[in-house]
């Protein structure tokens, strides 16, 4: 995972904390208010919980930030303590969690996937005609719908703090080129796509 974290790093420079953990590894060191939301969760979630809150403060130790609990919303959305903006994403073999000032960087969003072609019959739904048109144009169509998928992913997290809006994907369209996107969101975030150890890793920003 050491080769993630620095793919990410080439992208989000210094002023962005970013945390890395095992989702596969034993639920510890959550604390014990944060424990308290998962009493009754099964026991992927709760590694996958405790991995990302681990890897929060991890994040947070990167910028000189004193460790806190990461509470868990009624949305199920991390509270980020002030005064820091976070995001927490994760597949089956990675964790992933950055945090930023949020005098730096007002909000962040990330999202890993598998790479791994996205379904034929989602492109439609995952993707905006000229997002289609994106995708038809690269050499792997279903790897490109699947990063357009985790950008998008990415953005929704970044605008959910701002906005408290639940959008669907025919909300945002990426202006993508070389790996970066713009989106049509407002307000505006932009972010970065990386393909990196058999996983797709985006970062939306703004």
């Amino acid at each position: 995972m050491d080769h993630v974290l620095t793919a990410l790093r080439a992208v989000l420079g210094f002023k962005v904390g970013i945390g890395i953990s095992d989702p596969q590894a034993e639920p510890v060191g959550l604390w014990p208010e944060e424990a308290a939301s998962m009493t009754r969760a099964v026991p992927k979630r709760h590694r996958e919980f405790a991995a990302g809150r681990r890897a929060a403060r991890a994040a947070m130790a990167e910028l000189g930030l004193t460790p806190a609990a990461i509470l868990q919303g009624s949305d199920r959305a991390p509270v980020w303590p002030s005064p820091i903006v976070g995001s927490i994403a994760h597949s089956d073999t990675c964790c992933i969690a950055i945090v930023a000032h949020s005098d730096d960087d007002r909000t962040v969003g990330i999202d890993v996937e598998r790479a791994t072609p996205l379904d034929a019959d989602l492109i439609d739904v995952i993707c905006t005609p000229p997002e289609r048109e994106w995708v038809a144009r690269q050499s792997d169509p279903g790897l490109a719908a699947k990063q357009v998928f985790s950008a998008k992913e990415a953005v929704y997290k970044a605008q959910y703090p701002l906005t408290g809006q639940v959008i669907g994907f025919d909300a945002v369209t990426l202006d993508l080129h070389d790996g970066q996107f713009t989106a049509t969101t407002h307000p505006q975030l932009k972010g970065a796509i990386l393909i990196h150890d058999g996983l797709i890793l985006s970062v939306a920003h703004g």
